[in-house]
């Protein structure tokens, strides 16, 4: 049997809802928030605030670029605006979260709560993946 996981997926754009969508389809447990002008498929369910993230969520998925502005998380899919402060403070200590492109001040903020933060911006995978169809474009 494939192990799953318990994902939350809190804001972003068409990638992110496209991403929840994947994980669904691939077994995970899957849950969205700041997506709501999105239409999912049966199975992914949305929570309004970042407080009420499910119980045994392993890891909260941010967009990539994390902000919009200094304060905001990138959400053009949602009805309303999140500033990144409360949100990483509403989450619980020890708590996985990903992102991309995200600033210093968030990585601080985060560090604050606890919280284990990866920018997968930076990750070395990401970049190779990125650099070989970039450069057969280019051709």
């Amino acid at each position: 049997m494939k192990p799953t996981a318990s994902l939350a997926l809190i804001g972003g754009d068409l990638r992110q809802a496209f991403l929840a969508a994947q994980f669904a389809h691939d077994g995970h447990t899957v849950a969205v928030c700041a997506l709501e002008r999105y239409e999912f498929p049966p199975g992914i369910s949305a929570f309004a605030r970042p407080e009420q993230c499910p119980e045994g969520v392993q890891a909260v998925i941010l967009p990539m670029p994390v902000l919009r502005d200094e304060l905001h998380l990138n959400a053009p899919l949602s009805n309303t605006s999140l500033p990144i402060g409360p949100l990483l403070d509403a989450l619980p200590p020890g708590m996985l979260v990903l992102g991309g492109a995200i600033p210093e001040p968030v990585f601080r903020r985060a560090a604050r709560g606890r919280l284990r933060v990866i920018d997968y911006l930076k990750r070395e995978e990401l970049a190779i993946r990125n650099a070989v169809p970039a450069a057969l474009a280019k051709e």
